[in-house]
């Protein structure tokens, strides 16, 4: 009788120690699984910059304006605006004259916590100039919504 209650025990302690190391294997992500934050935040810097571009090549400074917190800052080779009214204005000077083939290319975001930043290279193909540069891009989350609280572009110096 003791060798089945024996033989028992080590079947008994055989599954427990393969439930313990299933247990403490690998978690395998679910297929409906939740976008992470950073995810999310790549997912929510892509529709800025996408929505930023398409906007302003199309006219609508408005839309442009839109995406910045009302305290933000835009800072241009022409000099810096504050708050977003006057980012509208600033944007609306500039769409009237020139806009209509603006791009940006990103090379790095990053976020933590409500702040995010995205950096890259923008190139501009006005009537009257030509120029590419790098932008800085802060954003803020604000009540669940990432909104632009300083931009800044800056042209890269002009060939001789």
């Amino acid at each position: 009788m003791h060798r089945i209650s024996d033989s028992l025990l080590v079947i008994l302690v055989i599954l427990l120690g393969i439930s313990v190391g299933l247990a403490q294997g690998p978690a395998k992500p679910a297929s409906g699984a939740k976008p992470t934050k950073t995810e999310d935040f790549d997912t929510a810097m892509k529709t800025i910059r996408d929505t930023w571009v398409q906007e302003f090549n199309a006219g609508h400074a408005d839309k442009v304006a839109a995406l910045y917190a009302e305290e933000a800052v835009l800072m241009r080779r022409t000099g810096s605006v504050h708050n977003r009214d006057s980012i509208l204005a600033e944007l609306q000077r500039s769409i009237t004259r020139e806009a209509n083939n603006y791009t940006v290319h990103s090379l790095h975001a990053e976020s933590s916590g409500d702040l995010g930043y995205d950096t890259g290279i923008y190139n501009e193909n006005f009537p009257h100039h030509v120029a590419e540069g790098n932008y800085l891009m802060v954003v803020k989350r604000i009540k669940g919504e990432w909104k632009i609280v300083a931009h800044s572009a800056v042209p890269n110096p002009r060939q001789k």
